[in-house]
């Protein structure tokens, strides 16, 4: 749970429960969601408030370890390396589909150029229409037969010898399956890359919030929500000023 201070005395902390089902849902999008990136602030605000002198010794008494705050610190900084790679693998992978989506459209280009004077060769009904992929309702949407359904067209426009395919043309189609083959592995790669930088991201952010919830622990037994005087620190542990921490 992210404990954080009421703005008003009606508004309630958020719960655990709720926080988390939201981060589960925008992390597998494979976005970097304000979620994340509030974990990361708040573990910082944690951190600094156990680093204060005048909390230290108080904080020393509850047995924190001396060491807790800087090790924190030290996860917030991971946590932010990682989103930045997280961000840069995005790109990545935004551009690697923008290439894919350009090499298929200039192989579906130069199939339905194929299959449009296979058309003018064989009449209407021929088996060797359906070998092109003509009438095939998923011809150039399944990825997985595409490729073998291209070969196809082009060694059997090759045989045919159907009418104005020359070399030159097929030479070109053969370069635009290579090249399609080429951008549909490379996107792949680049999906796989970043959704293993978001899975460490993730396991990243969850070891920081275990350790801020820690410190956060420890501040809410020795400056408890009973006492009044309490409340300046409260909030800045980013505790509620009226409630104990959730469990």
């Amino acid at each position: 749970m992210t404990e954080t201070t009421p703005t008003t005395p009606t508004t309630p902390p958020t719960s655990a429960t709720a926080t988390t089902d939201a981060a589960k849902a925008a992390r597998t999008r494979g976005d970097i969601d304000q979620t994340i990136l509030a974990d990361i602030k708040l573990a910082e605000d944690v951190a600094a408030a156990a680093q204060d002198i005048d909390h230290k010794d108080k904080l020393a008494e509850e047995d924190l370890p001396p060491t807790a705050a800087s090790e924190l610190l030290t996860l917030a900084q991971a946590a932010r390396e990682r989103v930045g790679q997280v961000v840069t693998a995005k790109k990545a992978k935004l551009s690697s589909t923008q290439n894919e989506e350009k090499a298929l459209n200039s192989l579906m280009a130069a199939l339905r150029d194929l299959q449009q004077r296979a058309k003018r060769k064989f009449p209407k009904g021929d088996p060797k229409l359906a070998a092109y992929g003509i009438g095939k309702t998923n011809f150039g949407r399944d990825r997985e037969s595409l490729e073998q359904d291209a070969e196809n067209a082009i060694k059997l426009a090759t045989a045919d010898a159907l009418p104005g395919v020359k070399p030159e043309k097929l030479t070109a189609a053969g370069a635009a399956l290579a090249a399609w083959k080429q951008a549909d592995k490379d996107q792949h790669k680049a999906k796989e890359a970043q959704g293993k930088l978001l899975d460490l991201l993730n396991a990243k952010v969850a070891e920081l919030n275990t350790k801020r919830r820690e410190i956060q622990l420890a501040a809410d037994t020795a400056w408890p929500h009973t006492d009044k005087a309490n409340v300046p620190v409260r909030r800045a542990f980013k505790l509620s000023a009226t409630q104990p921490i959730a469990k």
